[in-house]
Protein backbone atom coordinates (compact mmCIF):
# COMPACT_ATOMS: atom_id res chain seq x y z
CA UNK A 1 0.00 0.00 0.00
CA UNK A 2 2.78 2.47 0.89
CA UNK A 3 4.74 1.72 -2.28
CA UNK A 4 1.57 2.08 -4.35
CA UNK A 5 0.83 5.44 -2.70
CA UNK A 6 4.40 6.63 -3.30
CA UNK A 7 4.07 5.72 -6.96
CA UNK A 8 0.77 7.58 -7.23
CA UNK A 9 2.31 10.65 -5.57
CA UNK A 10 5.24 10.57 -8.01
CA UNK A 11 2.79 10.39 -10.92
CA UNK A 12 0.74 13.13 -9.28
CA UNK A 13 3.71 15.52 -9.27
CA UNK A 14 4.19 14.96 -13.00
CA UNK A 15 0.48 15.40 -13.72
CA UNK A 16 0.34 18.57 -11.65
CA UNK A 17 3.28 20.05 -13.59
CA UNK A 18 1.53 19.18 -16.85
CA UNK A 19 -1.66 20.98 -15.74
CA UNK A 20 -3.88 17.92 -15.40
CA UNK A 21 -7.02 18.46 -13.30
CA UNK A 22 -7.55 16.50 -10.10
CA UNK A 23 -10.68 14.77 -11.44
CA UNK A 24 -8.93 13.64 -14.61
CA UNK A 25 -5.96 12.38 -12.62
CA UNK A 26 -8.22 10.38 -10.28
CA UNK A 27 -10.03 8.87 -13.27
CA UNK A 28 -6.72 7.96 -14.96
CA UNK A 29 -5.38 6.33 -11.78
CA UNK A 30 -8.55 4.29 -11.31
CA UNK A 31 -8.33 3.12 -14.92
CA UNK A 32 -4.69 2.13 -14.26
CA UNK A 33 -5.81 0.04 -11.27
CA UNK A 34 -4.96 2.33 -8.36
CA UNK A 35 -8.15 2.33 -6.32
CA UNK A 36 -8.40 4.56 -3.28
CA UNK A 37 -11.04 6.80 -1.83
CA UNK A 38 -11.56 10.10 -3.61
CA UNK A 39 -10.91 12.00 -0.36
CA UNK A 40 -7.47 10.36 -0.06
CA UNK A 41 -6.61 11.27 -3.65
CA UNK A 42 -7.73 14.86 -3.09
CA UNK A 43 -5.82 15.16 0.17
CA UNK A 44 -2.61 14.08 -1.58
CA UNK A 45 -3.43 16.38 -4.52
CA UNK A 46 -3.71 19.39 -2.19
CA UNK A 47 -0.42 18.48 -0.52
CA UNK A 48 1.37 18.08 -3.86
CA UNK A 49 -0.16 21.35 -5.07
CA UNK A 50 1.23 23.14 -2.02
CA UNK A 51 4.60 21.43 -2.30
CA UNK A 52 5.00 22.23 -6.00
CA UNK A 53 4.02 25.88 -5.56
CA UNK A 54 6.55 26.39 -2.75
CA UNK A 55 9.18 23.93 -3.95
CA UNK A 56 12.30 26.09 -3.89
CA UNK A 57 11.11 29.19 -2.00
CA UNK A 58 12.98 28.20 1.17
CA UNK A 59 16.34 28.68 -0.52
CA UNK A 60 15.73 32.45 -0.52
CA UNK A 61 15.20 32.72 3.26
CA UNK A 62 18.00 34.50 5.11
CA UNK A 63 20.22 32.17 7.10
CA UNK A 64 19.29 33.77 10.44
CA UNK A 65 15.50 33.82 9.86
CA UNK A 66 12.81 31.25 10.50
CA UNK A 67 10.69 30.40 7.45
CA UNK A 68 7.22 31.92 7.28
CA UNK A 69 4.09 30.17 6.07
CA UNK A 70 4.59 31.91 2.71
CA UNK A 71 7.60 29.68 1.94
CA UNK A 72 6.62 26.59 3.95
CA UNK A 73 4.43 23.97 2.28
CA UNK A 74 1.58 22.65 4.44
CA UNK A 75 0.96 18.94 3.86
CA UNK A 76 -1.51 16.48 5.34
CA UNK A 77 0.92 13.56 5.31
CA UNK A 78 1.71 11.46 8.34
CA UNK A 79 5.24 12.75 9.02
CA UNK A 80 7.10 11.57 12.13
CA UNK A 81 7.75 15.13 13.24
CA UNK A 82 6.03 18.43 12.53
CA UNK A 83 8.65 19.96 10.22
CA UNK A 84 10.67 18.50 7.37
CA UNK A 85 13.37 20.29 5.43
CA UNK A 86 14.78 19.11 2.11
CA UNK A 87 18.42 20.11 1.70
CA UNK A 88 20.33 19.89 -1.58
CA UNK A 89 23.85 18.69 -0.85
CA UNK A 90 26.85 18.71 -3.19
CA UNK A 91 29.69 16.42 -2.16
CA UNK A 92 32.86 14.79 -3.47
CA UNK A 93 34.59 11.63 -2.33
CA UNK A 94 37.99 13.12 -3.23
CA UNK A 95 39.16 16.22 -5.15
CA UNK A 96 39.61 14.28 -8.41
CA UNK A 97 36.17 12.58 -8.23
CA UNK A 98 33.00 14.04 -9.82
CA UNK A 99 30.63 16.18 -7.76
CA UNK A 100 27.62 14.27 -6.43
CA UNK A 101 24.33 16.11 -5.82
CA UNK A 102 21.67 14.55 -3.63
CA UNK A 103 18.85 15.56 -1.31
CA UNK A 104 18.84 15.05 2.43
CA UNK A 105 15.70 15.26 4.58
CA UNK A 106 15.96 16.83 8.04
CA UNK A 107 12.98 16.35 10.37
CA UNK A 108 12.32 18.37 13.50
CA UNK A 109 9.61 19.16 16.02
CA UNK A 110 10.61 22.84 16.08
CA UNK A 111 11.12 25.24 13.17
CA UNK A 112 14.73 25.66 12.06
CA UNK A 113 16.60 28.47 10.34
CA UNK A 114 18.78 27.68 7.31
CA UNK A 115 21.88 28.23 9.51
CA UNK A 116 20.59 25.66 12.03
CA UNK A 117 19.99 23.16 9.23
CA UNK A 118 23.51 23.63 7.86
CA UNK A 119 24.98 23.23 11.35
CA UNK A 120 23.01 20.03 11.88
CA UNK A 121 24.29 18.54 8.61
CA UNK A 122 27.90 19.53 9.34
CA UNK A 123 27.58 18.07 12.83
CA UNK A 124 25.78 14.79 12.10
CA UNK A 125 26.89 13.76 8.62
CA UNK A 126 30.52 12.83 9.49
CA UNK A 127 29.23 10.54 12.29
CA UNK A 128 27.70 8.18 9.74
CA UNK A 129 30.24 5.62 8.61
CA UNK A 130 29.18 5.50 4.97
CA UNK A 131 29.96 9.23 4.56
CA UNK A 132 33.43 9.05 6.15
CA UNK A 133 35.93 11.06 4.15
CA UNK A 134 33.30 12.74 2.02
CA UNK A 135 33.96 16.41 1.25
CA UNK A 136 30.85 18.61 1.57
CA UNK A 137 31.06 21.38 -1.03
CA UNK A 138 27.67 23.05 -0.75
CA UNK A 139 24.66 22.87 1.57
CA UNK A 140 21.54 24.53 0.15
CA UNK A 141 18.29 24.36 2.16
CA UNK A 142 15.71 23.84 -0.58
CA UNK A 143 12.21 23.11 0.64
CA UNK A 144 10.42 23.49 3.97
CA UNK A 145 7.36 21.37 4.80
CA UNK A 146 5.01 21.57 7.78
CA UNK A 147 2.60 18.82 8.77
CA UNK A 148 -0.99 19.99 9.34
CA UNK A 149 -3.92 17.88 10.49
Amino acid sequence: MAIERAEVIARMRIAFREGVSASRFIRDMREAGYVRRRTEFLSDWRSINELERKADAFKYVRKDRYPSTAVMAAVEWDLKKEYMYVVRLKTQLSPDEPIITHNVNIVSDVPLTPAMIEARIIEERPKEEKYFGEIVLEIQPWTAVRRVS
